[in-house]
């Protein structure tokens, strides 16, 4: 590997085998030599040393499985490994692969490996887990709650995935078919999950922050950049201050859920502010301090420093205080802000295709977070095609 490993483990042949962790944007990632001899870096899935730790000793012991395990003698411990050193699998997707697991050994807790299950205990999940209730807490009087259709078919989308042939289902795998593939998903509703928020919240929203955090700059630039560039949370939080240009920001591919590297253009005041409050490392890196000094008593997050999580979850909870008894027409949600830009792009351009491309989606998610009456004016439109909608063939001959 270049140079000595960090740490060691014990394989199933008995082998010691030297690994070493390496701090990346979107968690640590564990390398190691593997059974050919050639050198492997798989992600852990992990953003603290610790967790990683533990997660890369699985990820070397799937590695070293021997090639003639029988599937079917496969424990959920070893196929999470195999899971967890998925190449170039996001930790995100990773995460909710697992949290599908976990729903499913709710309903199934007898099973003790992913060969164990069968099509008709598959056709049985969606509706054992709607009716399952769960607690967010484990005091004995923690309220209880009823999961929804969406979060089900959620669950059951990752499920028909895992046991698909990318993943457990590929040739040499830990099933041999995929017990999901004909179940039906629940019925569920069909409306938009994010709305076009109203400029008004957007305003009150602002004087609130100020109100509330008198002198904090950070998450009132953070939401500033979050509306110029119309994207996800956490991928704004994981920008490193490498990624400025002279004109702009660019989210990479290692912190957008795409995988594409997007240029986002800011204006010539965004752009300075946000020069001033860059931490050393990440953009944003200033919040490990000062979350502490204007949040005190939250949880701390950022002990072991920035963390690209917290730091969502502290403009997450933003929000939702802000939200705290206005009325629901008035309320204002991070990802409303991603529907406002598309939409309001939309209006720009006039075109779903040339909005997609600006915003850095496909066509079908600019579809999803669009509002077409607020981007575009159907009366206009009419009166400019009318010339031609008038028109009649000449006569024949």
């Amino acid at each position: 590997m270049g140079r000595q490993a960090e740490h060691t483990t014990t394989v199933a042949t008995g082998e010691r085998v030297g690994y070493s962790l390496t701090d990346r944007p979107g968690g640590y990632r564990v390398r190691f030599v593997g059974p050919g001899g050639k050198r492997v870096e798989r992600a852990t899935g992990c953003d603290r040393k610790g967790d990683a730790r533990a997660a890369a000793e699985a990820v070397v012991a799937a590695a070293y499985r021997p090639a003639d395990a029988e599937a079917a003698d496969a424990t959920w411990a070893a196929a999470l490994a195999d899971l967890d050193a998925t190449a170039d699998l996001r930790p995100d997707s990773i995460r909710g692969y697992r949290i599908a697991i976990v729903a499913m050994r709710r309903v199934f807790p007898e099973l003790t490996g992913p060969a164990g299950v069968t099509p008709a205990l598959a056709h049985r999940f969606p509706g054992k887990c709607l009716a399952a209730h769960y607690t967010r807490g484990n005091a004995s009087d923690a309220p209880r709650f009823k999961r929804s259709p969406t979060t089900v078919n959620t669950y059951l989308r990752s499920l028909k995935s895992l046991w698909g042939r990318k993943h457990w289902g590929r040739p040499g795998g830990f099933v041999a078919a995929n017990p999901w593939a004909e179940v039906a998903y629940l019925n569920a509703p069909r409306g938009k999950r994010v709305r076009v928020p109203d400029e008004e919240a957007v305003t009150a929203f602002f004087d609130w922050l100020e109100a509330r955090h008198p002198g904090w700059a950070l998450p009132r630039l953070f939401v500033t950049v979050k509306m110029l560039a119309g994207c996800r949370t956490l991928d704004l939080c994981k920008t490193l201050t490498a990624d400025l240009s002279a004109d702009g920001l660019t989210l990479s591919a290692e912190a957008t859920k795409t995988r594409e590297a997007r240029r986002v253009p800011l204006p010539a005041d965004v752009l300075a502010e946000v020069r001033a409050v860059a931490g050393p490392v990440w953009l944003w890196g200033r919040a490990a301090a000062e979350c502490r000094e204007y949040r005190p008593g939250t949880s701390d997050g950022h002990a072991g420093g920035y963390s690209p999580k917290s730091w969502g979850h502290t403009v997450q909870n933003l929000f939702r205080e802000f939200n705290k008894g206005r009325p629901a027409a008035g309320r204002l949600r991070p990802h409303d802000l991603r529907a406002r830009a598309i939409t309001l792009v939309a209006a720009a351009t006039q075109s779903v295709d040339a909005t997609a491309q600006a915003m850095g989606v496909d066509a079908q998610t600019a579809r999803h977070y669009l509002d077409a009456k607020k981007a575009f004016d159907g009366s206009a439109i009419l009166r400019a095609a009318q010339e031609a909608l008038r028109r009649t063939p000449g006569p024949r001959g």
